[in-house]
């Protein structure tokens, strides 16, 4: 089981202190892109669900995400992730064409289109990189 705990810091020396105290526990740093996407009516975010490609370094590795059933309880947000590699050429075909998501054999793509119905089709929505470092 995977703990992720995210932590909102008052600006950048926090950020520095804080990355300061864990850097003897650094384990790699990864260059991360991800990209999202919704059913062509919406059906994902109607439902509060997220589904994501996110691509590492240079397409080293491409894992597709599914966010759904978020619970806030007492500020601490719960949300079930269910995350599978999927062959980055496939992924960034995906990107280019997200129609061609509903055709890839995928556990997670297969939970898409049985439990949110995108029957129409799934849409790219844009995304953004980043730098995750591992502690």
């Amino acid at each position: 089981m995977e703990v992720e705990v995210k932590l909102c810091l008052a600006d950048s020396n926090a950020h520095r202190h804080v990355t300061t105290l864990l850097s003897p526990f650094h384990v790699v740093t990864h260059r991360q892109q991800n990209l999202f996407f919704d059913g062509a009516a919406s059906e994902l975010s109607a439902r509060r669900a997220v589904l994501r490609l996110r691509f590492y370094g240079d397409d080293e590795r491409c894992v597709a995400s599914l966010k759904a059933r978020a619970v806030l309880v007492d500020g601490v947000s719960r949300v079930e992730e269910d995350e599978e590699d999927l062959d980055p050429r496939i992924g960034r075909a995906c990107v280019a064409e997200p129609a061609k998501l509903g055709s890839v054999e995928s556990r997670v793509l297969g939970r898409v289109k049985e439990e949110f119905g995108t029957e129409k089709g799934l849409v790219g929505l844009g995304g953004f990189g980043n730098l995750r470092s591992v502690y």
